[in-house]
């Protein structure tokens, strides 16, 4: 199964190089072509009726310092989330559901197209949404794919160019959509022999419609209420297909050693877990520190002990 990241260039470019003096054929550098396709927008929010055509569009881009026109095919394709965080956050263009018949709604004006050097070509296209459309959420990818490809300098030299760009379409059919979600997880540590907190958490997303989970954590001091780590003016937040379950992780540095209160705060539609918790950092090197002074005060005490008994002997 192919996968494409979300918003990245797949770029894979063979050289072989024939210098002057060595080879019978010279290659200069002005003979490699320059080509760096880019499609916007990257990704189209849209509220679609059933029994209603919805025109859209996207923009086809060359650099200005491009040497060759560029050629480029269109194709459509799915979409969904692969990775359960985003670490290994992939989309799957590939991959067919009841999410994706909008793939079957869709009617592209052009599947080629040419853009000169610095100039721009629009690709227009129709989504047509049946009067039995299912309300909820629809998503699909406009994938642009760069078919320019030369060679030069004889048999010595040749270079070919493979990029693919996707714009993502996220729809939502009109009607009555399911807005529930699942807390599985929110889990705050107890204790860390290091100063780096690392909160984490997962939802699952059971309605019918993408949505946005949105994450909070703040950490004070135990005896104070200035914070020292916080995100509660601008949220962290994770975009989750319906269906989808996401792990997420958020992370504060704190002092080397201490007790803290932590909170940590995860909302997904209408659901909220709020977890409060006080947790403490002691390093490696202070357990050592406090081991050895719990020893010497024991050995400290027993030596006490005994000498008081041979005093009194």
């Amino acid at each position: 199964m192919k996968k494409l990241k979300i918003l990245t260039i797949v770029l894979i470019a063979a050289f072989s190089v024939a210098f002057s003096g060595l080879f019978s054929a010279d290659t200069y550098a002005d003979d490699v072509p320059i080509s760096a396709i880019t499609v916007s927008p990257m990704y189209q929010r849209v509220i679609l009726t059933p029994g209603e055509t919805t025109m859209m569009s996207v923009k086809i881009s060359s650099p200005a310092n491009a040497q060759n026109d560029l050629n480029y095919s269109v194709k459509i394709g799915s979409f969904s989330q692969s990775g359960r965080n985003q670490e290994e956050d992939a989309v799957d263009t590939d991959t067919v559901s009841s999410y994706n018949q909008i793939m079957d709604w869709i009617k592209l004006e052009k599947i080629t197209g040419t853009v000169a050097p610095n100039d721009t070509d629009v690709l227009n296209f129709t989504v047509t949404v049946p009067e039995s459309a299912p309300a909820g959420g629809q998503y699909a990818t406009i994938l642009i794919k760069d078919e320019t490809g030369s060679s030069s300098g004889g048999g010595n030299v040749n270079i070919q160019s493979n990029v693919q760009m996707a714009s993502i379409i996220y729809a939502e059919v009109a009607g009555e959509t399911l807005n529930t979600a699942e807390i599985l997880e929110n889990n705050i540590p107890s204790f860390l022999m290091t100063s780096n907190l690392e909160t984490t958490s997962l939802v699952k997303n059971t309605g019918n419609v993408h949505t946005d989970a949105s994450y909070t954590l703040q950490v004070w001091p135990l005896f104070s209420d200035e914070e020292i780590c916080t995100n509660e003016e601008n949220s962290d937040t994770n975009l989750i297909m319906p269906g989808m379950e996401r792990y997420f992780v958020q992370k504060c540095s704190l002092p080397l050693a201490g007790i803290f209160r932590v909170k940590q705060v995860v909302k997904i539609f209408d659901e909220v877990s709020t977890l409060e918790k006080m947790i403490v950092i002691c390093p490696l090197w202070l357990i050592f520190i406090v081991v050895l002074a719990i020893v010497a005060l024991i050995v400290w005490i027993v030596i006490r002990i005994k000498m008081r008994k041979k005093a009194e002997a």
